[in-house]
């Protein structure tokens, strides 16, 4: 289990800048396309997405964890800007990254869509309406609209950028705190870089967004190279 203890002291960085100017009117939205580790990089890389935690929805069993996830599913939460990301936007980012037709193997990977407002709930079944059309085999997928989320536990949060210390330890110093950092938009762009969802030739113009130390962006830089290169 990776550690959340508080990174050293030479590591240092101001508040990113893209941290300070996030927007604060934002829509929300959650989605279960199996282990959340990826898809709380690949929300993370998009243009608009400011925020994602990930945790566990859609059950019935009380104070889900991982290790008594009960019947809940695995699921990343997403806080979006509406006037640079669509919900639209992000139902067709769902629908690419996984199969839907596919059974889970276990309920916690199960595939699913839980809509935050009656317009995304009925977004979300014509989505799920057109994406059957297209597909021979029945989906998988579930609508579950009103579910409650629970933030899973802090070593889930950012899993991809956790195991890279020369990235998330700056970025650690300036969030000590689990939460701050599982919440900060740097660190999920970061996340979304490192899980190779964002092409390198990006990281030219975000490197000042982030604000990160030359050489963590010099390791952000080489990280998602290899990335695109496997």
């Amino acid at each position: 289990m990776p550690s959340s203890s508080t990174p050293p002291a030479d590591a240092s960085m101001d508040m990113p800048p893209m941290d300070r100017h996030a927007p604060a009117d934002l829509s929300h939205a959650a989605f279960g396309l199996g282990c959340f580790w990826g898809p709380d990089a690949l929300f993370g890389a998009q243009a608009g997405v400011v925020r994602t935690t990930v945790g566990y929805a859609g059950g019935g069993s009380p104070n889900p964890t991982y290790e008594d996830i009960g019947d809940h599913v695995e699921t990343v939460r997403v806080a979006y800007a509406p006037d640079q990301i669509s919900y639209a936007d992000l139902l067709d980012l769902f629908w690419a990254a996984h199969d839907p037709t596919r059974a889970p193997l276990k309920r916690q990977y199960q595939s699913a869509l839980f809509p935050a407002t009656p317009e995304q709930a009925e977004q979300a079944r014509a989505s799920r309406s057109d994406v059957a059309a297209r597909h021979d085999s029945a989906l998988s997928t579930e609508i579950i609209e009103a579910a409650a989320f629970t933030r899973a536990e802090p070593y889930h949060q950012k899993h991809k950028l956790r195991r890279h210390a020369a990235v998330a330890d700056p970025l650690r110093a300036v969030y000590p705190a689990d939460r701050a950092f599982a919440d900060s938009p740097a660190a999920a762009l970061a996340n979304g870089y490192v899980g190779g969802h964002r092409a390198p030739t990006r990281l030219t113009d975000d490197a000042a967004r982030l604000g990160l130390p030359t050489t963590a962006t010099e390791a952000l830089r080489t990280i998602a190279e290899d990335r695109h290169r496997a």
